[in-house]
């Protein structure tokens, strides 16, 4: 049975701000993520409690059902898809056809998301699969950011044309910078200025952004976090 997702309706959360809010099951996260085990946001505070309880079927629903409420959001209705698990699919892989019905309930609506699903070769047998499903679901709409554990490696996700691109940012860089191949990023401007939330800025969920958007390393991890964004 897949994991069961559940959506928050107006998320209490101070980073996001108070939009619709969802978190899939542990089983999606790819090995590919090196944040899996030690430094995932998801592992730590309250939200590990959430977490546990959707991973246990205490809380949540079918991916059917999610869907069905998606596609109830108001038109125009900002949202972000899963703030702890990826997209659907277990570990490496991502589930194309699960991914199209989300896309096609998200239409009319601003949902967006990040992904550390591999989508290179050098990474996993997966990879074209699933940068056809990932591709597919930004032309349809629905915004699926491909996360970089670096500099370098945003150069090559973002040459695929395929999907807008994140990166988690090298110890000591806190201001704009850009890739080796010259890109531009920009870090996150909630991680910049007071009162700034997904809710407000939004740069995550414009699929046809050209700038690749920089998150500084932070919280109980944030050393480890820097030393692989330094080595990516």
């Amino acid at each position: 049975m897949p994991p069961l997702v559940h959506l928050t309706l107006s998320s209490s959360n101070v980073k996001t701000g108070n939009i619709p809010v969802s978190g899939s099951g542990s089983s999606t996260c790819p090995d590919a993520c090196p944040l899996k085990e030690k430094g995932c946001y998801g592992l730590g505070g309250h939200i590990r409690f959430h977490w546990n309880a959707i991973d246990r079927a205490d809380r949540g629903t079918t991916w059917e059902g999610f869907c069905e409420s998606v596609a109830k959001l108001p038109q125009g209705q900002l949202w972000r898809h899963n703030q702890i698990g990826d997209l659907p699919g277990d570990n490496n892989y991502v589930d194309g056809d699960l991914l199209a019905k989300l896309a096609r309930a998200n239409r009319g609506r601003r949902g967006f998301t990040y992904t550390h699903k591999p989508v290179l070769e050098e990474q996993d047998k997966h990879a074209e699969k699933n940068r056809d499903a990932i591709g597919a679901a930004n032309k349809d709409g629905f915004v699926v950011n491909l996360s970089a554990n670096g500099l370098a490696h945003a150069d090559k996700l973002a040459a695929l044309g395929i999907a807008p691109v994140v990166t988690i940012l090298p110890a000591g860089t806190e201001d704009n910078t850009q890739t080796p191949q010259g890109r531009r990023v920009v870090v996150c401007p909630a991680q910049k200025r007071d009162g700034v939330t997904c809710a407000t800025c939004r740069l995550c969920s414009r699929g046809d952004r050209s700038v690749i958007v920089g998150f500084i390393p932070h919280g109980m991890s944030k050393k480890r976090v820097a030393q692989i964004a330094s080595a990516s």
